[in-house]
């Protein structure tokens, strides 16, 4: 694969490219692939590195589209809609009680503080019902756009292009984007790119050096956390650099 997988099935045009872990379960007599490395989650995954991208014009749409929909929600992440101010009434409310037990505090102050931490818990729960209303009703504002309908025809077109190339990769070279580690820093799973957000412009962004790769552990509760790592040999910028003396 020395070429990027164009995933929006363009076939011309500028292109917005990011680098991927794949990777290979090395079972007992097996050799290395040339040109991967020994997996850091373990040694029995090898790993290597390969090019996806979508069109210019493809990521263009994406951030528009999801500027569209932030747009909408922008009113669930006023400080009115967030429970820090809850968070730090309860939290000097009930420390404040604590004094007072241990006798830090003088007992006139205990009604004081059980009326802050009583404070607290009210401003979480209004908090919560102004919170949920405000999300359903960008929930359904967002649904009557014509962004959503576009945004969702995207992923229609990115996901299915994503899983053969996927199903390609491992029939071609035995690599996978998904492989399951067990409990590597309490993770489940390693997977090269987190498909829930695959038409979001993050999972496009640029690597932040020319030498880092980028790829997801997802954890048993479906939690995705991104990781960086850093590549010894990088043979796609070799590549690239070759090309441009050419």
């Amino acid at each position: 694969m020395d070429e990027p997988v164009r995933l929006d099935g363009t076939k011309d045009g500028p292109l917005v490219t990011r680098k991927i872990v794949v990777w290979r379960r090395l079972e007992p007599g097996d050799v290395r692939t040339p040109g991967t490395e020994i997996a850091p989650e373990s040694t029995h995954l090898e790993a290597k590195v390969v090019e996806v991208g979508i069109a210019k014009a493809t990521l263009e749409t994406a951030e528009r589209l999801w500027s569209a929909k932030d747009a909408l929600a922008a009113d669930t992440t006023k400080l009115s809609m967030r429970y820090e101010p809850a968070g730090v009434l309860f939290a000097i409310g009930g420390s404040g009680v604590v004094a007072v037990l241990l006798d830090y505090l003088p007992d006139a102050a205990l009604w004081v503080c059980v009326s802050l931490t009583a404070l607290g818990a009210a401003v979480g729960a209004l908090t919560r019902a102004r919170k949920h209303r405000a999300e359903h009703e960008a929930s359904v504002a967002w649904g009557k756009t014509e962004e959503r309908r576009a945004l969702e025809q995207l992923e229609r077109t990115l996901t299915p292009r994503w899983r053969r190339f996927a199903e390609r990769l491992l029939e071609a070279q035995g690599f996978r984007t998904d492989v399951r580690v067990g409990d590597v820093h309490e993770a489940d799973r390693l997977v090269s790119i987190d498909t829930a957000r695959i038409t979001h412009p993050d999972t496009w962004r640029p690597d932040a050096s020319r030498r880092d790769v980028r790829y997801g552990w997802v954890f048993s509760d479906g939690r995705y956390v991104e990781q960086v790592a850093e590549l010894e040999d990088a043979p796609l910028e070799k590549r690239r650099a070759a090309a441009e003396e050419e």
